[in-house]
């Protein structure tokens, strides 16, 4: 006789299931074990593999289970298995396929469960859950549940398994395939199977990989078919969640018994899933107030199973739609309007979502849901047709995914839709802002557009509820106003529509807002306020589900800029290289401060040669305002000044001239005035600057009143000196900003100097913190001067291309010393070595540069920025 007589045959390549082999020892000693896992998860394989290991001396009895076995039957057998054998131990029954045991069976079962428990010893593998009791039986120990987990395959089980049915051992075959099973037996089999047979298995591996749903298809008869009305209900409307709490799954099946339903089929331990408490998955909106709501994970494999039930269609189908469609109705009456889109579109019910998007497109792509809102697009091109309200997010949402010219094609169809439309009517809001984007990308005036912008504004405005394209329209407004210098307006128009984001929850919107706000104060010369409202918009992004590429650029590069001019100031060392930012191909104004950063950037790290050459705006792709403009010329009007080029600055003078800027051009008038060592002309063109500069940014007037101390003190007037320098820190103060406190003048009293003095008469933590910052470093213009070449030194420069001369690291390190007036002693001394081999050093420096003299020698140096 044979001693497995029943039990299955193990097929060639077994692969055994230690987990579920280890909680079989432990369970089956006495009275029921249920075993439940869906089709597919090895449950029958599993325990004949753990049967044939354990011996002929278990006696066990295996049994497939049919409508046959009546009660009768079945109580014959266990009557038959009742007595113990030699080891203590009755033999264990093992009934396959128990959830086909006819519910009278099962009545017996449970009676003997309750009644007689020591007189069992049997083990039922299932689908599903069985009607037997449970409290009790499992409170005495005779009672035990073993899900499908317990078969779930870890990677080298899984490895084995696709080496045989996929025919290869391919590091990446195996990888993707264990992915994509996530130890399912039955998908690990299929999914080998099918890789077997495609003519490139690493290729077909990493379809599946990336979710080919071939799979899928294979499953879904044998899966999806097995389950009952309510559950395939269940799962039909909450398939689209991925992880759901059973609040949702109630508010969504509009089934009391939801919860009950998730709950069986989380027994199957691998259609459905429960999702630990602590492990970060976000829950869904509703419930969240349930901080112990029970959540479930729908299986990849099974969503993609319900997908294609619902694309194939069907009575099932049309139920789980007006069920669902009901729930988003009740959703939107309460406001929650974030995954009602997602909803509708995993149940095919475009009309009921392009009314959604009529009504609350803007909030939803506000709200990050911006790739919802493309596929629909690109899915219902015949509903898109219909509304123009939908052009308009469809735009919005290319626009904002830095893709010009597909938003332009939805801004171009709009405008031509919409034309005509004066500012009473409903759609000029649209319109509005339509216009103000298409200046942003060059294709109508900025200033007509700003101005259709206000009187749509008035007329929308007044006595109505701003709705989310207000606001949407009011930061359009803002960023246009921002662009052309009007920073009041602008300032007022960002302030207002980011307060109106804020309580709408647009985070999208608010993040947008607050990275032009921080521009804009920036702009005002309020550095403190860009810092704070930069870091406002980086923890916005950090938190919500926001743009977060050219936003998030635009925010740090914000943050970055304002934080240069604080305290403590930089130690000069090589010049940074040029980060690269992220900028939108609409928004000139952050594109003009990354030349301006990178500039500064290379003067920080000591190269006013290599300041000048990043300090190169692409004027050419945008009309420059004129409060830009003056930024660029100041800049570039200091850094000439710190090169000694008196040409440069006196056209940068005639440039500010032609914009009617009589303090700007005092300013540089005073710093052109230094090189030619006119000491009181340049005091005086200092203080014209004082009273009559308009721009805030940069510091103009704090540079002329710091500039002016220095002068006067040499001039004499160190009181008057250190009052005006004392007016200087009062002004920068609260924006904290030091720059003026450099040292730029290159005639006056070192500022060093003028500071300790300045915090020994006004104590202030400002002027301290100064004073401690600028202690034992020099001036600004003095630490340049040896190393930048003068006007004529780059006029006899070699021509780009000239191959530098190739300095050995000693030559370079004695170049240096020359530059700073060492002696041949002096230098032997700092570098360890004699006088003659300085000397001859020197001998090859010179030969190198082709000169004949320390002086000439350091001027080409400099021309080749050696130095």
């Amino acid at each position: 006789m044979d001693a497995f007589a029943g039990v299955p045959r193990l097929p060639r390549v077994y692969v055994p299931r230690a987990s579920l082999n280890r909680h079989l020892d432990d369970a089956t000693d006495g009275g029921i074990t249920l075993l439940v896992a869906p089709v597919g998860a090895g449950k029958t394989l599993g325990v004949a593999g753990w049967l044939r290991a354990a011996g002929p001396a278990d006696g066990a009895r295996w049994v497939n289970a049919d409508r046959t076995w009546t009660p009768a039957r079945m109580a014959a057998l266990l009557d038959a298995a009742a007595t113990p054998g030699p080891d203590g131990l009755r033999p264990l029954v093992v009934v396959d396929e128990a959830h086909e045991l006819p519910s009278s069976t099962l009545r017996l079962l449970d009676e003997r469960l309750n009644q007689v428990p020591d007189d069992l010893r049997l083990l039922l593998l299932s689908r599903w859950d069985l009607p037997l009791s449970r409290l009790v039986p499992e409170l005495l120990g005779h009672f035990t549940i073993l899900r499908g987990d317990v078969l779930r395959m870890d990677d080298d089980e899984c490895a084995t398994l696709i080496a045989e049915h996929a025919r290869t051992s391919h590091a990446d075959v195996l990888r993707a395939v264990t992915t994509h099973a996530n130890g399912w037996c039955a998908a690990v089999v299929l999914t080998s199977r099918a890789v077997a047979a495609s003519p490139d298995p690493l290729a077909a591996a990493e379809r599946f990989a990336r979710g080919d749903a071939s799979i899928a298809d294979r499953l879904a008869s044998e899966v999806f078919a097995t389950l009952q009305p309510r559950q395939r209900h269940l799962l039909l409307c909450v398939a689209a969640e991925q992880v759901v709490s059973t609040d949702v799954a109630t508010h969504l099946t509009h089934d009391p018994l939801a919860a009950d339903v998730l709950a069986g089929l989380e027994t199957t331990g691998l259609l459905v899933s429960r999702v630990p408490a602590d492990t970060g998955v976000p829950q869904a909106r509703r419930g969240d107030d349930d901080p112990v709501a029970t959540r479930y994970r729908i299986h990849p494999l099974l969503i993609e199973v319900v997908r294609r039930r619902i694309a194939a269609g069907g009575v099932d189908i049309a139920q789980a739609q007006s069920t669902v469609r009901r729930a988003v109705r009740l959703d939107l009456a309460r406001g929650e309007s974030d995954a009602a889109l997602r909803r509708l579109l995993h149940l095919n019910q475009p009309e009921e979502a392009a009314r959604l998007l009529v009504d609350d497109g803007l909030t939803l792509l506000m709200r990050g849901q911006g790739s919802q809102i493309a596929a629909f697009g690109r899915r219902w091109t015949d509903e898109v047709e219909k509304h123009p309200e939908i052009w308009f997010l469809l735009a919005l949402e290319r626009w904002l995914s830095r893709d010009a010219t597909a938003a332009g094609h939805w801004l171009d169809r709009l405008v031509v839709d919409h034309a005509g439309v004066g500012p009473e009517d409903p759609r000029s809001l649209r319109l509005a802002c339509t216009r103000l984007v298409r200046a942003r990308m060059g294709a109508e005036p900025v200033g007509s557009a700003i101005g259709y912008a206000r009187r749509v504004l008035m007329a929308q405005m007044s006595g109505t509820t701003p709705q989310p394209l207000t606001v949407m329209l009011l930061t359009e407004l803002g960023i246009a106003q921002n662009w052309l210098g009007d920073l009041v307006e602008a300032e007022i128009n960002l302030s207002t529509a980011i307060a109106m984001s804020r309580s709408r929850g647009l985070s999208g919107l608010t993040a947008l807002g607050l990275s032009h706000l921080a521009w804009t104060v920036y702009m005002q010369g309020r550095e403190s306020a860009c810092l704070t409202i930069a870091q406002q918009a980086v923890d916005l992004m950090a938190t919500e589900d926001a743009p977060r590429d050219f936003v998030l650029a635009r925010a740090l590069l914000a943050r970055e800029l304002a934080g240069m001019s604080d305290l403590p100031w930089p130690e000069p060392g090589d010049p940074a290289p040029a980060q690269q930012v992220l900028v939108h191909e609409g928004d000139p104004v952050t594109r003009f401060w990354v030349g301006v950063r990178n500039a500064r950037l290379a003067l920080a790290g000591g190269s006013v040669a290599e300041a000048e050459k990043r300090l190169q705006v692409p004027t050419d792709l945008f009309t420059m305002s004129d409060h830009l403009r003056v930024v660029l010329i100041i800049e570039r009007g200091f850094l000439a000044s710190l090169a000694g080029d008196e040409r440069t600055l006196r056209t940068l003078e005639g440039e500010l001239e032609a914009l009617g800027l009589r303090g700007e051009v005092a300013l540089l008038a005073g710093l052109r005035l230094e090189l030619t060592g006119s000491r009181k002309a340049s005091a005086a063109a200092y203080a014209v600057a004082e009273e009559e500069v308009i721009y805030s940014q940069p510091a103009t007037r704090a540079l002329a009143m710091a500039c002016r101390a220095q002068l006067l003190d040499v001039l004499g007037e160190p009181d008057q000196a250190l009052e005006l320098l004392r007016e200087a820190a009062t002004i920068t103060e609260v924006r904290r900003n030091a720059v003026p406190f450099l040292g730029w003048s290159r005639q006056g009293t070192p500022i060093e100097s003028l500071l300790a003095r300045l915090a020994q008469r006004y104590p202030t933590a400002w002027i301290r913190e100064l004073a401690e910052a600028g202690g034992g470093k020099p001036d600004v213009a003095t630490v340049f001067a040896p190393t930048t070449p003068t006007d004529q030194e780059r006029a006899k420069a070699s021509p780009d291309g000239t191959p530098l001369p190739a300095l050995s690291p000693r030559e370079r390190e004695v170049l240096n010393e020359l530059a700073r007036g060492a002696t041949y002693a002096d230098i032997a001394a700092h570098l360890f070595v004699s006088e003659n081999t300085i000397k001859t050093h020197v001998s090859n420096l010179y030969g190198k540069l082709v000169v004949t003299r320390r002086s000439e020698a350091l001027a080409v140096a400099r021309s080749l920025h050696l130095l």
